[in-house]
């Protein structure tokens, strides 16, 4: 395991289960002290992780349980925004009441949260980028791609949207003016991505092939993450990214049931968790499609693909 790099840990400290056959969605707060849910067998939740505790059920209709494929936390954690294949919804995070409906301008792949809720980010499957305003309702901007968009991310400042297309191309937008600010080639499809708060670096990853970190100011490779060598070769694939410390960690959740926090500036290894293995029948583990540091308590969540959040301790 010292091979590998990192220190590794295996025992959780706390699980729960939020779903019965799984999610389509998920997303834990910026510090995971709470975590959202678009369950395929109950609809929309959200939970208090530290005590397990289901706060409200969200569905976006009266009787009904919504399939919930894509939602996010605003930077601030004070809002969620859940999306259907119709219909978005506006959550206020404490209260737990719907403040905004909207019908969908088309099907979304992706939506994200600007500060305050003020605006959504739109990845829709008809290769179109909208700036959505969530408060009053309709495009603010609206771009058409040349591409499928295979994963999008939005800066805590809300400023930058980094979105990752079909063609092999990564592209920086800047919100404010609806221009590209910055466009790379890319060594394959990159399906996971993350952006720093300041939006000033990226996270792609390149499904078994190439995981870097990129400095999207001067589109340089800061780093290339090291977690594969020729003694353990991997198979597995990042499916959840995002940035700590002010851009200097990266925690990362794959399919392999793995979550790791990484330097950003040397690409090493810092720490890696695992989660338990499955019953006997079925995948052997379930993948990691949610992860979150607790700075404050030293702790690590992740969520996997079945429902069930796990808190692992950390290293300061």
């Amino acid at each position: 395991m010292l091979l590998l790099g990192g220190c590794f840990r295996q025992e959780a400290d706390q699980s729960f289960s939020t779903a019965v056959q799984g999610v389509y969605s998920a997303e834990f707060s910026q510090q995971g002290d709470l975590a959202v849910v678009g369950s395929i067998q109950h609809g929309g939740s959200l939970w208090r992780t530290e005590d397990a505790e289901r706060l409200y059920n969200w569905n976006h209709k009266a009787d009904s349980r919504t399939a919930i494929t894509a939602l996010a936390f605003s930077p601030d954690d004070n809002f969620v925004v859940t999306a259907d294949i119709n219909s978005i919804v506006l959550w206020d995070a404490h209260k737990g009441s719907a403040l905004r409906y909207f019908d969908a301008p088309g099907e979304i792949l992706y939506i994200a949260l600007t500060p305050g809720a003020e605006k959504a980010l739109l990845s829709m499957a008809d290769n179109r980028a909208i700036l959505f305003d969530i408060q009053h309702g309709g495009i603010v901007h609206q771009i058409a791609l040349e591409a499928s968009i295979l994963s999008q991310a939005i800066s805590g400042d809300g400023r930058y949207a980094l979105l990752s297309l079909d063609n092999r191309q990564l592209q920086r937008w800047n919100l404010t003016s609806a221009t590209v600010d910055r466009q790379l080639e890319t060594l394959g499809r990159v399906n996971t991505l993350a952006i720093s708060a300041d939006g000033r670096f990226g996270f792609t990853s390149v499904q078994h092939r190439d995981a870097s970190i990129i400095d999207l100011d001067s589109g340089d490779v800061v780093s290339n993450l090291k977690y594969n060598n020729k003694f353990f070769p991997s198979f597995s694939t990042f499916l959840t990214a995002r940035f700590y410390s002010d851009g200097r960690q990266l925690l990362t959740g794959n399919t392999t049931g793995a979550m790791e926090l990484w330097d950003t500036g040397t690409g090493q290894r810092l720490q890696r968790w695992i989660t338990p293995k499955s019953a006997s029948f079925g995948p052997t583990n379930f993948s990691v499609v949610a992860v979150a540091k607790a700075d404050r308590s030293q702790q690590v969540l992740a969520m996997t693909s079945d429902g069930t959040t796990y808190r692992f301790p950390a290293q300061p």
